[in-house]
C-alpha cells in the first residue's frame, strides 16, 4: 500500500530540516509539535506542509506518521497518550519512529500498536542537524520487509545511506550503540590530544596525522578541529540528547546482561561532567571536552605562537 499522504511530529533542530526533503517529493505532509510557531514556520516556508493541532489529527489525515521526538517515553505519550496517535489512527496506517528511542520500549509499542492493527517500524538517524539539512543522514531500520519497503519513498529523500538492521527495535538498538561509540571516541581522542598538546605538539596537526593514520575516528576527523581547537564548542548535537542514548545503552548492556568495563568507566566520566555542567540547556555534546579541560587544569588549543 503506498503512503500517500504523510504525518510528521517533532519539528525540532532535526525535523524541521527533514520535512523539507519528503515536501519536495509533492506528497503532502500534516505536521504537528507542541511549538506552533515552528510548525507554522515551517509551513509558511515550503509547499505541502499543513499544521495540525494534536497527534490524533495528523493521524486522521494521512497514512503514516513519522516521530522526531527526544525518546521512547515521548514517542509513547505521543501514540498512545490523550489526544495521541492511536486516537485518529485507521487499520493499516504506520507509525515511523526516528527518534531515539529506547528498544524494548519501541519493540512494546509496536505490539501495542499492532494489536490495533496498525503497523510500527523504527527508523533512527545518524549525521545530526548538518546531515539533516543536506539529505544524507544514515537511517538504521527495524521492522517487517513489507513494512519497510512500504515506507522507503518518504525516507530515501532524507538520507544518503539505508540499513536494514532487523526487527522492530534493532534499529533503535544499533542507533544507541553507535552513539556509546561515539560517546567513547571524543573521551579517547580528547585523552591523546591533551597529551600531545601538553608535551607542545600542535593538535591541529595531531588530528591531520590521525586522521591520516590507524588512530582515526569520528571526533578526531570533525568535531576536534572545528569545536574544540576552535574554541567554539558547538555542534548539531545536544548534550541531553547525547547523556540521554549514552544512559540507554548502558540500560541495553544490563537487560542484555553484558559486561562492559570500559563503557561503564567512560558513562561515569560522562556523569561527572553532567554534574559539573549542572544547567544543561543549550550545551553541546562536546561539552564533555570543557568539562575534562577544567578536570585536567589545560586546554587543547593551538600554540599561543602559532600564527
Amino acid at each position: 500500500m503506498t503512503i500517500k499522504t504523510l504525518g510528521f511530529i517533532g519539528i525540532g533542530k532535526m525535523g524541521s530540516r527533514m520535512v523539507p526533503h519528503i515536501a519536495a517529493t509533492g506528497i503532502p505532509i500534516h505536521v504537528f509539535d507542541l511549538n506552533e510557531d515552528a510548525s507554522k514556520a515551517l509551513a509558511r516556508s515550503h509547499n505541502n506542509i499543513v499544521v495540525e493541532n494534536s497527534a490524533a489529527a495528523v493521524a486522521k489525515a494521512v497514512d503514516a506518521v513519522i516521530t522526531m521526538l527526544p525518546a521512547g517515553p515521548d514517542v509513547n505519550f505521543c501514540a498512545l497518550g490523550e489526544n495521541g496517535l492511536v486516537d485518529g489512527f485507521s487499520e493499516g496506517n504506520m507509525l515511523i519512529d526516528m527518534s531515539s528511542s529506547q528498544p524494548w520500549m519501541t519493540v512494546e509499542l509496536a505490539g501495542a500498536l499492532a494489536a490495533k492493527g496498525i503497523d510500527m517500524i523504527d527508523a533512527p538517524v545518524s549525521g545530526g542537524a548538518r546531515g539533516a539539512e543536506a539529505g544524507t543522514l544514515t537511517l538504521m531500520i527495524g521492522g517487517k520487509d513489507e513494512h519497510v519497503e512500504r515506507c522507503r519513498a518518504v525516507l530515501e529523500p532524507m538520507a544518503a545511506h539505508i540499513f536494514r538492521t532487523g526487527d522492530v527495535g534493532s534499529g533503535h538498538a544499533l542507533k544507541t550503540l553507535n552513539n556509546l561509540l561515539s560517546g567513547l571516541n571524543t573521551v579517547a581522542a580528547a585523552e591523546a590530544l591533551m597529551i600531545g598538546t601538553r608535551f607542545g605538539l600542535d593538535p591541529e596537526v595531531m588530528c591531520n596525522v590521525i586522521n591520516e593514520s590507524t588512530g582515526m575516528n569520528s571526533s578526531t576527523k570533525r568535531n576536534m578541529k572545528e569545536q574544540v581547537i576552535s574554541r567554539k564548542f558547538g555542534g548539531g548535537f545536544a548534550w541531553d540528547l547525547k547523556f540521554k542514548d549514552y544512559k540507554i545503552a548502558m540500560e541495553l548492556a544490563r537487560v542484555t546482561e553484558t559486561p562492559v568495563p570500559f563503557s561503564s568507566l567512560g558513562f561515569q566520566l560522562y556523569e561527572a561532567a553532567n554534574t559539573w555542567i549542572g544547567d544543561t540547556s543549550g550545551k553541546q555534546s562536546i561539552e564533555w571536552v570543557r568539562w575534562y579541560e577544567h578536570f585536567v587544569g589545560s586546554e587543547i588549543r593551538k600554540p599561543a605562537n602559532d600564527s
